[in-house]
């Protein structure tokens, strides 16, 4: 199925939580996901599977120093 993830065109097998798409895209688990402008709790990431269309924003955190 179809999903966009940070403005780009994806297709990911039924079924796939949004901890897989973490995995997929080689980010760590501490990003924010916003799926369709609502922000997912980390807690959820393994049970939250997405949904044909899903608008995914990942957004990695900001390092300092």
């Amino acid at each position: 199925m179809e999903v966009i993830v940070n403005n780009k065109t994806m297709t990911v097998p039924h079924n796939y939580t949004v901890s897989n798409l973490i995995k997929h895209l080689n980010y760590i688990e501490s990003v924010a996901v916003f799926i369709n402008g609502k922000q997912i709790l980390m807690s959820q990431y393994g049970n939250y599977q997405l949904s044909k269309n899903d608008n995914i924003r990942i957004i990695k955190p900001l390092g300092g120093g």
